[in-house]
């Protein structure tokens, strides 16, 4: 049973995946800024680790990454059970028309087209269900 005891709530977590630094600044300080706690990963491998020691409730992932892509992290992670539920918002500079449907077949939950407006971009994470307080279940 979830409840909202002072004692079971934290700000949600999330993890922005983007090569390009100052995008990932920007998440990042917009995020804070509602209330989000904010990890940042610039390739897919370095994304796989702070998921496992950063546990988030939502990730933001660009495709094009150096080494492993957005979408193999997104296979892998959609394939671990212990990550398979995590809610995966697709942040890309590519249309959803150019968007493979192999995307949405590997678990994203949402696609957004770069550049992003802030507002829009935290009404997403609601959309995904990820306010910026998390409480846990009791």
């Amino acid at each position: 049973m979830i409840t909202a005891n002072a004692e079971h709530t934290r700000p949600a977590r999330v993890l922005a995946v983007d090569d390009e630094r100052h995008i990932a600044r920007l998440i990042e300080f917009v995020l804070k800024k509602e209330g989000y706690e904010v990890r940042i990963a610039h390739s897919g491998e370095q994304a796989i680790e702070v998921i496992d020691e950063f546990s988030p409730d939502a990730m933001l992932l660009d495709l094009i990454l150096p080494g492993m892509s957005g979408l193999d992290v997104l296979k892998r992670l959609k394939a671990d059970e212990k990550h398979s539920k995590l809610a995966v918002m697709v942040l890309t500079a590519r249309s959803f028309e150019e968007m493979p449907a192999e995307v949405l077949e590997a678990g994203a939950n949402l696609h957004c087209t770069k550049p992003i407006a802030p507002s829009s971009l935290i009404r997403k994470l609601l959309d995904l269900k990820v306010p910026p307080v998390f409480v846990e279940a009791a």
